[in-house]
């Protein structure tokens, strides 16, 4: 390597190495004394576990404490909550003699949720020990310092809000979901209970709570009904009795010519009926008495032969009727004793008994500023400088094919030259050099802190402007001006 013919290059190509580390100074010396002062106010809050014991009473809320955090986070980060904020906490209200800030909503948003800081720590389980506990750190980064506590302490206050307003939403709806459920329950149990009254009713006769009665029923009118048969059979046979004992009395009669006198004497004078037709009107009158007592029995009979007949299945049916209703029953007394526990689970936390998050510190007006660090942004210009102007001088000896030393003629031509002469410049061409040069480093060393100044005065603030550029080139995670 010709060590010589390169530092001559450099010494020759300086002036472009040096305005492009003139233009990365000017620039990072211009952003660590324009940028403004950062302050990040931080609180800090702890989540407790419950203030009653599990088993003497339990809270109807189970979010965990991570999960319950995140979902706050992205509730008091939502678009219309950071508007609103903004708004009343005139975060965006432009200080004495500065510019207003004219930053569209989206951008306000995004701005915003960059600028707020909420990070968890503990809460995890390690090797089946207990969990640590939950911190949770709240800061903000603000332009100043009364306003980065402000801000802090409010979204401190949204937490603890949101927190509150979550756990007593979870809690009455619990507590309004059971208690619904057990009047749906208590009207079903009531409309159930209908069913098996009026099902026994219309069925009161054939239900199998009285079928051994029925059945001793039926075998005691089977018994009457022979009885009655018995009875019937006894008085048949009396009539008959009778009748052939009154047929050989009237043959007797008309054999000794006393017929006629007995039967004109049988009369009376008002035409009333005979001995005979009296006695034989007795035994028709208990016959008839008879049938009509052995049609009703049989009647009875077969009632309950229906009756006993229908009763498996009016039992399949009321045990249908009467399973649906233990178990629905079942149910009811769940629903109430959940009801229950739903009650004093609501109570807990509308007396804050439960989990709950409460301030360790408040968030106060830092003294000093958090960011930047003028020193990193001053050194990084200059670095930045530097590179640019080295890779300028690679990039333009890269493109320069030009024959410039013995070597590149030999190495070109084949030909080994006896002197060779550099190329000479008037006293003209080096003024004008000199000034295009001068004119180049003043240009960097003035347009440059001026147009920054300008821009962060009559337009939008260098670190707003800045955090935009990176947010729409894919990195938003990093803030300018960040310690």
């Amino acid at each position: 390597m010709d060590l010589r013919f390169h530092l001559a290059l450099f010494r020759r190509r300086f002036p472009h190495f040096l305005i492009l580390l003139l233009f990365g100074t000017a620039a990072g010396v211009t952003l660590a004394l324009v940028l403004p002062p950062r302050y990040v106010a931080e609180a800090r809050l702890i989540v407790e576990s419950e203030q009653i014991p599990d088993e003497l009473a339990a809270s109807t809320v189970r979010t965990a404490a991570t999960e319950q955090l995140q979902i706050i986070q992205q509730r008091i980060l939502t678009r219309d909550k950071l508007i609103e904020m903004a708004s009343r906490l005139k975060i965006y209200a432009p200080g004495p003699g500065q510019p207003p800030v004219t930053l569209t909503a989206d951008e306000m948003v995004e701005d915003l949720r960059d600028r707020i800081e909420i990070v968890m720590t503990g809460g995890q389980m390690r090797y089946n020990q207990p969990a640590d506990a939950t911190i949770v750190t709240v800061g903000f980064s603000a332009p100043t310092a009364a306003l980065s506590a402000l801000v802090t302490n409010e979204v401190v206050t949204m937490i603890l809000d949101e927190n509150v307003r979550m756990r007593t939403s979870v809690s009455g709806q619990t507590l309004d979901f059971f208690t619904r459920e057990v009047e749906r329950l208590d009207q079903e149990l009531a409309r159930r209970g209908a069913e098996i009254l009026a099902f026994r009713q219309e069925h009161n006769e054939a239900l199998p709570d009285s079928l051994e009665f029925r059945r001793e029923q039926q075998v005691a009118l089977q018994e009457r009904l022979r009885l009655l048969a018995s009875d019937e059979a006894a008085v048949k046979d009396l009539r008959a009795r009778f009748l052939a004992r009154h047929d050989s009395s009237a043959r007797e009669r008309r054999a000794g010519g006393q017929a006629a006198a007995p039967e004109a004497g049988a009369r009376d004078g008002t035409g009333g009926a005979t001995a005979f037709d009296l006695e034989l009107a007795k035994y028709d009158g208990q016959l008839a008495d008879l049938a009509a007592r052995k049609a009703e029995v049989t009647a009875a009979m077969e009632e309950l032969r229906q009756s006993i007949e229908a009763t498996p299945g009016n039992a399949v049916q009321l045990d249908t009727l009467e399973r649906d209703y233990e178990n629905l029953r079942a149910q009811y007394d769940r629903a109430v004793a959940n009801r229950a526990r739903a009650e004093i689970g609501d109570t807990i936390e509308a007396l804050s008994k439960g989990q709950r998050i409460t301030v360790v510190e408040q968030a106060i007006a830092p003294s000093e500023p958090n960011s930047p660090n003028r020193k990193k942004i001053a050194a990084a210009g200059v670095a930045v400088g530097i590179a640019a102007g080295g890779g300028l001088l690679v990039l333009l000896e890269l493109l320069n094919s030009a024959l410039r030393r013995p070597a590149d003629l030999t190495a070109a031509l084949g030909i080994t030259p006896f002197a060779t002469l550099p190329y000479m410049r008037s006293p003209g061409e080096i003024l004008r050099r000199r000034m295009l040069i001068g004119l180049a480093l003043g240009l960097v060393l003035v347009a440059v802190p001026a147009g920054l100044w300008a821009i962060d005065a009559y337009h939008t603030p260098l670190d707003l402007l800045l955090n935009q550029i990176l947010r729409r080139i894919g990195l938003a995670t990093f803030r300018i001006g960040a310690a």
